[in-house]
């Protein structure tokens, strides 16, 4: 185990954790919102509710899912994977409730897809083409999570391939569809592993 301090999250309440994740989101999807304002677009045109965006959402998130569950196949690398985040997501075991991994999955997919795909990488399409566009908004949104660097690059292919997709389709809310069901399966998964973890240091730790 880490010598680190906890995160500070273990001594929040729900409603706490829940209500800083409301305003956070809030606050950052404004942000991207005003980011495409600012290149000249018009707000209306920001976000689209179609049954292509909701479509595109859907599709990729099977695809994500197939993806993760490829972890099943190395369970070497996954539970290396899993202790790693631990110091960082160790405090989903406290709170072990579906509420809190829906709300937090739900603003996590808005407010990260409003400013880094809908905000940030329309800005720098604009100004440098869309894959190296696609490439800084990626290892932004990987900075941002403050995971260690393995983590950070999964992060970082995540973010490049939500970026693909949005620069393909157009779909702002297909991603951020996509992000929002993603996060609350990697966080059951997680939540799942960390729990399994605790288990059984609990049941081997000497009397």
């Amino acid at each position: 185990m880490s010598d680190a301090p906890p995160s500070p999250k273990h001594d929040m309440t729900e409603g706490a954790l829940l209500r800083i994740t409301a305003f956070q989101g809030t606050v950052f999807t404004a942000l991207g919102l005003g980011i495409w304002v600012a290149t000249g677009r018009a707000a209306p045109d920001w976000l689209s509710f179609g049954l292509y965006d909701i479509k595109i959402g859907l599709l990729s998130t099977a695809g994500l899912i197939l993806l993760g569950l490829c972890g099943y196949f190395f369970p070497r690398i996954s539970a290396y994977l899993i202790t790693m985040q631990r110091e960082t997501y160790g405090w989903l075991t406290k709170f072990n409730s579906w509420r809190v991994i829906i709300i937090i999955s739900f603003f996590a997919g808005v407010w990260e897809e409003a400013l880094f795909r809908g905000g940030a990488q329309v800005w720098l399409t604009d100004h440098l083409g869309a894959p190296l566009a696609i490439l800084i908004a990626s290892a932004i949104f990987a900075l941002v999570h403050f995971s260690k660097p393995v983590i950070g690059f999964v992060q970082f292919l995540i973010g490049c391939l939500f970026g693909v997709i949005y620069w393909q389709t157009g779909s702002l809310l297909g991603v951020m569809l996509a992000h929002f069901l993603y996060d609350i399966f990697a966080l059951w998964y997680l939540l799942r592993e960390l729990t399994r973890l605790e288990r059984k240091e609990t049941l081997g730790a000497p009397e």
